[in-house]
Formats: C-alpha cells, sequence, structure tokens
C-alpha cells in the first residue's frame, strides 16, 4: 500500500521527536509500522511500540507487524507470548503497554512508537521511556488522536529543534470518503465530530 502524502511528510522529517496528531482512521499504524521496519534495519536494534495498555498494543499492531516481517522474510524469530520479534540482523521489535510503566525501566532503546499517547500517563514518558533513549541517541514517534489540553498537547505545541509536530483531519488521511466524513458529522455530536475526525484539541 502506498503512503500518501501526509504520511510521507511524518516520514520523511529529520526530527528526533515527532508528534502526529489525525483524526480516526488516518492510516497511523501502517506509517507506526514502517517506522519500526525502519529504524530496526540497522543490526542489533531495540524498537519499541507503546500503546496505552499490553492488550490494545497486540490488537492494534501485532497482526499486522507480524506479517509485513514475514511478507518480507525478516524474520529470525516471533514469538506470540511475548509480542517479540527477532530479525536475521539481531535487532528486536517488541510490543508493550504502558499501564504498567514500571516494567518498562532498565533497557536502552533505539527507537520507540507511543500510539494513543493522549491516553498515556506523563511520567510513563518522563520518568521511564525517555530515559531509555538518552544513552542510544534514540528517536520517538508520538501518535493519535486529541483527547482535550492534556499531555498530547503539550508535547504536540512544545517549542525545541529537536522536536516536530503534524496534524491532519480524517479526509486528510485519504482512507475515508468525504460521504463517510459527513455521514460521521450527522450522527455525532460536534465535540466528538471536531476531536475525532477534524483533530481538534476540544475541551
Amino acid at each position: 500500500m502506498p503512503f500518501t502524502k501526509p504520511q510521507k511528510e511524518v516520514l520523511t522529517s529529520n526530527a528526533r521527536f515527532r508528534v502526529l496528531i489525525s483524526g480516526r482512521r488516518f492510516g497511523k499504524t501502517f506509517l507506526a509500522i514502517n517506522e519500526l521496519a525502519k529504524f530496526a534495519r540497522f543490526p542489533n536494534q531495540k524498537v519499541w511500540y507503546v500503546s496505552p495498555s499490553y492488550r490494545q498494543s497486540k490488537n492494534i499492531c501485532w497482526a499486522m507487524l507480524k506479517d509485513q516481517i514475514i511478507k518480507h522474510k525478516w524474520a529470525k524469530k516471533i514469538n506470540d507470548s511475548d509480542l517479540s520479534i527477532i530479525l536475521k540482523n539481531n535487532s528486536i521489535i517488541q510490543l508493550k503497554g504502558a499501564d504498567n510503566e514500571q516494567s518498562l525501566r532498565g533497557v536502552g532503546l533505539n527507537f520507540i512508537v507511543l500510539d494513543e499517547f493522549a491516553d498515556i500517563k506523563p511520567q510513563a514518558w518522563y520518568e521511564v521511556l525517555r530515559p531509555t533513549l538518552s544513552d542510544t541517541g534514540g528517536h520517538a514517534l508520538f501518535c493519535g488522536s486529541p483527547k482535550g489540553f492534556n499531555f498530547a498537547y503539550d508535547l504536540y505545541t512544545r517549542q525545541d529543534p529537536e522536536w516536530k509536530s503534524f496534524k491532519y483531519t480524517t479526509i486528510e488521511g485519504e482512507q475515508v470518503s468525504a460521504e463517510e466524513i459527513e455521514q460521521a458529522k450527522n450522527d455525532l455530536d460536534e465535540r466528538t465530530f471536531q476531536q475525532e475526525y477534524l483533530a481538534t484539541f476540544v475541551n
């Protein structure tokens, strides 16, 4: 599946920390899996995908990630019980949940995706995951829909040379028809539609 123009803008950014705020069905899981594979293409890398819970990571990402790795014949070992894949170059891709953030301590990571990060506790990033990137100079991609003016908003509006933020609506993601989005607008209250489809930060 080819990348859309918005996806390419995120993928080609050289920023160390990228924040993607998008409407629903933007294609961020497809983008995230591509980034996991891109950073794991170098030998002996450790890359993680983290969502608000372990179950959520499995439901969102695991099947699609496995399919892509198997399709390209990169896997040396796939472990379904701990959601990890060891590649032929000895890099490791692993899925985690932020619901028990203390279990994420103690490793050095080269790259991390934080998906649906508006639902992840800020301390999981600041106290646990951010330090895992320090000795490696690792990168991070945050992606998700907005959830009011919270932790996600703070990162999205951060002004720092190492950070770059992106925001796209569902229609800009080119995965959902204009007719379907118009129907959703009729079905939902205004606040929900603005948040979920227009990627707007609202109270």
